[in-house]
């Protein structure tokens, strides 16, 4: 899966089947809360969050 921002940042992850499976899983039931969100918006937001507390826990 390729994930490109606007401000000329891009970043590719490889995920396998599962672990795309359940980011979509997730991204649709988050979608349902948020219609104008993209699932690939979404994907993308939750391996940020993800990125960013294992930084956080790495540090501690």
């Amino acid at each position: 899966m390729s994930v490109k921002r606007n401000y000329a940042r891009k970043t590719t992850i490889e995920l396998s089947d599962e672990q795309y499976f359940f980011l979509k899983e997730k991204a649709l039931a988050l979608q349902k809360q948020n219609k104008n969100a993209s699932i690939v918006s979404i994907i993308r937001d939750l391996v940020e969050k993800d990125r960013e507390k294992w930084i956080k826990d790495k540090r501690s």
